[in-house]
């Protein structure tokens, strides 16, 4: 699509008001026209009477998860020609892969960053110009920053990198010292990038991490509880579901009853 077309239309299906404001801070400034949903339901009924060009996917919703609402999506003739970027913070090649097979398009792996946001999207609307500025005003960006600004962008860049080592080595983390040294930073000041742009220190948002893929897995496949704490880098059972009750209120055997049960409803009364 060129810009003098007219404006492409975006479609954010995700529960979670965080992720959508960022990716509507994202896109608002792209001059792309934008409708949410924070539920799957209502994303189908949106992306009908919406048609927009492209639909931004959270996999992990309660009710209808991501893959559900892709595949209706896919059968339904109004929609299944409108391509699918999944957002997860899964990072199993597996999840990649169910992904696709439901239709997607492709997949970008949550925590994200506006360039690679901006890049997938500009890539699946066919904005070739748009994308290439893309790079290269980034770079100018950078070089005109003021001191103040440019040291924000970088303790930006190392937040992003210091999560992405976190989340690859998730089951058997560096220790700070070394994750530090690592994105090219000191102990100090990691610690206190990590509680000056998310509240929390590295292993706390690494604990965060941890539950929610634990909980992904619990929705999405039939593993025991103790490989999934393997899984996710609890030394046993015990240790995952102590953690697991602590922040969700509920155990991990408790959490995938109330999910199954919830499937069983919604397959009666369809």
């Amino acid at each position: 699509m060129s810009e003098s077309d007219s404006i492409a239309r975006l479609l954010i299906i995700d529960d979670q008001p965080t992720s959508v404001g960022l990716l509507m801070a994202y896109l608002g400034k792209s001059g792309i026209d934008l409708l949410v949903a924070l539920n799957g339901e209502d994303g189908l009924r949106i992306a009908r009477v919406g048609q927009p060009d492209l639909i931004l996917l959270d996999v992990q919703m309660p009710s209808m998860d991501g893959l559900s609402v892709c595949r209706l999506l896919k059968a339904d003739p109004i929609t299944k020609h409108i391509p699918v970027i999944f957002l997860s913070a899964a990072i199993e090649i597996e999840d990649k892969l169910r992904g696709l097979a439901a239709g997607g398009a492709d997949y970008i792996t949550k925590p994200f960053s506006e360039q690679e946001v901006l890049a997938r999207v500009f890539v699946q609307l066919g904005e070739q110009q748009r994308l290439e500025r893309l790079t290269s005003e980034a770079m100018e960006a950078a070089m005109a920053l003021p001191d103040a600004a440019f040291a924000k962008r970088r303790e930006q860049r190392l937040l992003v990198q210091a999560v992405a080592l976190l989340t690859r080595h998730m089951t058997d983390p560096p220790s700070l010292t070394d994750l530090a040294r690592r994105v090219g930073t000191n102990q100090q000041r990691l610690t206190a990038i990590f509680r000056d742009q998310v509240g929390m220190s590295a292993y706390e948002y690494l604990q965060q991490m941890r539950l929610e893929r634990g909980r992904s897995l619990l929705r999405e496949t039939d593993l025991q509880v103790q490989l999934i704490a393997e899984r996710v880098g609890y030394r046993n059972a015990g240790d995952f579901t102590r953690a697991f009750r602590r922040h969700f209120g509920m155990t991990p055997r408790q959490y995938r009853q109330g999910h199954l049960e919830d499937e069983t409803g919604q397959a009666s009364t369809s």
